[in-house]
């Protein structure tokens, strides 16, 4: 039975026997947003604006031997990327929102014998879809 520990877009976190492609080194920026404005003779003053987005990285190790065959994973990657849509981003059981992929390296680290990947690993950055919050959706009704 394929363990699915969560998914972003049509990319599968899987953990199982069957297959493994999980993530690691996750990590989520919140932030919020201030405008500085000059007084003259004195400090500047921030006047707190409002949230920013939410930004998330993470990395993924894809193996061909345990059938997450790095090839496949970067083209449903780069179409991700040129399509400039937001998907929905799962973590185990927290439901993270619509994300849009900005962009992602990778590191061909093991090839076969015919110079094809076997092993690569993933760096994505993504960043919070703006439609997908609560001011969005209440605006979008009205």
């Amino acid at each position: 039975m394929l363990g699915v520990l969560g998914f972003f877009g049509k990319v599968p976190f899987t953990c199982s026997s069957e297959q493994v492609a999980t993530f690691k080194d996750l990590e989520i920026t919140h932030s919020s947003r201030y405008a500085t404005h000059d007084v003259i003779g004195e400090k500047p003053v921030s006047e707190y604006i409002g949230p920013s987005k939410k930004e998330i990285s993470f990395k993924m190790t894809l193996s061909a031997q345990y059938k997450s065959p790095p090839l496949l994973y970067v083209t449903v990657l780069k179409n991700m990327l040129e399509s400039g849509e937001s998907h929905h981003l799962c973590f185990g059981p927290e439901y993270m929102g619509k994300f849009i992929l900005t962009g992602f390296k990778e590191d061909r680290r093991f090839f076969n014998g015919l110079g094809i990947p076997i092993v690569t690993d993933v760096s994505l950055t993504l960043i919070e879809d703006e439609s997908t919050t609560l001011l969005s959706a209440l605006k979008n009704l009205l």
